[in-house]
């Protein structure tokens, strides 16, 4: 073995690289992205839950214990609005996905607690879609309350717990299922459908189409129509998967849930035939792959609400498609929804767009190798 060969080798691998300046800086700055992203992603709570209090707590002798509690609720894991409007209403608002939680103190709270009277409690209303969420609001709850009774300041309360959806028995695997279902297709589409037009261009097969009347949109639409097919069967197995071997929770409609799923699958593939166009070589389309699961897996709210998320970083989650194929998930299989919520109505229209500009962006980029 002839160690200046093995050298000589070396070298060209590395010049290669340095003159292909995305993939030298995509070996410098993606690690770093990802330590960055991943710190301050998995090394935080929940934030700002908003929860409303219903407040008809008429004190007793002059004190009002449930201000008391309210003023030991500290951090930023709960946002505590004010709600004048009655429990009902604010039960509403949970429903309707603007509120997570609500905490409803009755008029004789602070009576029935300054007389031991065993049945002062705590309504709290829950959207049980999301146990982590769940355990952020009662735990906080909890913990204002031991602090006060340590303190000599309030005798032990109860919850009485109301789940708007879900309940006590929510699995997590309930709640992430939706996400990860999600999650499933993107990989699988994408890197699919990421390699298609790249491998046309190395293997000269784009010269001799474009050497025919075929256009680029008309190429597009035909991969776009194949890959669409592809995605079908894609989202029966992922779907079906969930929910034979784990038995996921689908309050829902399951085909509604199935139509969201493959409309998301549909513009994967059209993403990935954007990027694969774009690329000029199978190292280059490789490097994007990365660049779409990363984000997927932080920053959509998948493994973990985006209440989790730093504030600085939550504004990507709505640049991320998954985030909406995800919500809109969650929304029809935890909570029942329909295409009349305008949540998941907004979810499915940015979907749809979802699925066309990135074939319009393919149309554009693909081109036969220069």
């Amino acid at each position: 073995m002839m160690v200046s060969r093995v050298l000589a080798v070396a070298r060209k691998t590395l010049s290669q690289f340095r003159h292909d300046r995305r993939t030298l800086g995509f070996v410098v700055f993606m690690p770093l992205l990802m330590v960055v992203v991943f710190g301050y992603t998995f090394g935080g709570e929940v934030h700002n839950v908003r929860t409303l209090v219903v407040n008809d707590d008429a004190g007793f002798l002059g004190l009002r214990m449930s201000d008391r509690i309210l003023e030991n609720i500290t951090g930023d894991t709960l946002t505590l609005d004010a709600w004048t409007a009655g429990r009902d209403a604010a039960r509403a608002e949970v429903a309707s996905g603007r509120a997570w939680a609500v905490l409803a103190f009755a008029a004789n709270f602070t009576e029935n607690l300054a007389t031991g009277n065993d049945t002062a409690t705590v309504d709290v209303v829950l959207d049980g879609s999301s146990p982590t969420i769940v355990s952020a609001v009662l735990g906080r709850l909890r913990a204002a309350a031991e602090r006060m009774f340590a303190a000599g300041g309030v005798a032990p309360f109860s919850l009485e717990r109301d789940f708007v959806y879900g309940s006590e028995d929510t699995r997590f695997i309930d709640s992430f299922a939706p996400g990860v279902v999600a999650l499933a297709v993107l990989m699988v589409t994408t890197i699919f459908s990421v390699i298609m037009v790249v491998r046309e261009k190395a293997g000269g097969m784009l010269e001799r189409l474009f050497a025919t009347p075929l256009r680029p949109v008309e190429l597009v639409l035909g991969l776009a129509l194949a890959l669409a097919v592809i995605a079908f069967f894609q989202s029966v197995v992922v779907l079906g998967a969930a929910l034979l071997l784990f038995q996921v929770q689908v309050v829902g409609n399951i085909a509604l849930a199935f139509g969201i799923l493959l409309l998301f699958a549909i513009g994967n593939q059209g993403l990935g035939i954007m990027l694969s166009a774009a690329a000029k070589n199978e190292l280059q389309a490789i490097q994007f792959v990365p660049l779409i699961l990363f984000p997927s897996l932080l920053l959509t709210g998948v493994f973990f609400p985006l209440e989790a998320i730093p504030s600085g970083l939550r504004p990507l989650s709505y640049v991320v498609p998954p985030t909406y194929a995800s919500d809109a998930l969650h929304s029809v299989m935890l909570r029942g929804r329909g295409l009349g919520d305008l949540g998941v109505a907004l979810d499915v229209l940015i979907l749809l767009v979802y699925n066309t500009l990135p074939l319009l962006g393919a149309a554009v980029f693909v081109r036969p190798q220069a």
